[in-house]
């Protein structure tokens, strides 16, 4: 896209979907539903990909919106790395419970 295709209203509404799809990602973590992030990843690609395509000031009406972004994606890391220190550790407590639940029925059978 040439700085002159630059459209702020369609890169704003692109970048709200992007926010929505973000959102849609964190409450489908606090649910404990699987979030997809391939089209998440090809969308923020393609703002990108946009906003290097636009010329300096163009950039500057959009910073914010792309703070906001980053914002929103700092958030995001943060709950998915969490989610994931949970299962690690609900994984730590389904195996120990699994040595301990074999080492007594390997007791019970040298009886």
């Amino acid at each position: 896209m040439s700085p002159e295709q630059f459209k702020p209203d369609q890169f704003k509404n692109d970048l709200k979907r992007v926010l929505s799809l973000i959102r849609t990602g964190q409450r489908y973590l606090e649910d404990g539903k699987v979030v997809e992030l391939s089209a998440l990843e090809t969308k923020i690609a393609d703002l990108c990909e946009q906003a290097r395509t636009m010329a300096p000031d163009q950039r500057d009406e959009i910073a914010p919106l792309l703070a906001a972004l980053t914002d929103e994606l700092g958030q995001f890391e943060t709950k998915m790395q969490q989610e994931y220190s949970d299962i690690q550790r609900q994984l730590r407590g389904i195996s120990s419970t699994t040595q301990a639940t074999n080492a007594y029925a390997q007791a019970a059978r040298t009886k």
